[in-house]
């Protein structure tokens, strides 16, 4: 099982945020332990809110063919595959919790998803120390 915090960075934070993803792992892992951070005061400053409706709705309408079994479990959105496993998504006020159960391929039809609807995410899996943005930036220097 892999559980990843996926933000969304806002643009002008993106530059800054590149290259230091490791940091930012860091605060994310140290979110986790403590509620009311100034970890989570960072992170709403340097993240877009996340809008649940849509990001449900742009994730459903791309994993729907691939999907036979979607369904609303508790607060997450549930697709299960029976030979990839099953990817559940719970969206919040500043990150999307996903839940991936099986194969790595979950993994990656979530992140194309994302990365369809907007260039600004990153994914970190704290258990396994990986961090990555979903669809890297492009970065030049002058």
């Amino acid at each position: 099982m892999r559980t990843y915090s996926i933000f969304h960075i806002k643009k002008q934070y993106q530059s800054f945020v590149f290259g230091r993803e490791r940091m930012l792992l860091e605060m994310v892992s140290t979110k986790e332990q403590a509620l009311e951070s100034s970890a989570d005061k960072q992170l709403s400053y340097l993240c877009e809110p996340i809008e649940g409706r849509m990001v449900h709705g742009v994730i459903y309408e791309h994993l729907k063919k691939s999907f036979p079994t979607i369904q609303w479990v508790d607060d997450y959105l549930k697709f299960e595959h029976r030979l990839k496993g099953g990817l559940k998504i719970k969206v919040c006020n500043y990150h999307i919790e996903a839940i991936c159960e099986g194969s790595r391929m979950l993994d990656l039809d979530l992140f194309h998803s994302l990365s369809q609807m907007n260039d600004s995410f990153i994914a970190f899996n704290t258990e396994e120390s990986e961090c990555g943005w979903l669809k890297p930036i492009k970065h030049a220097s002058y």
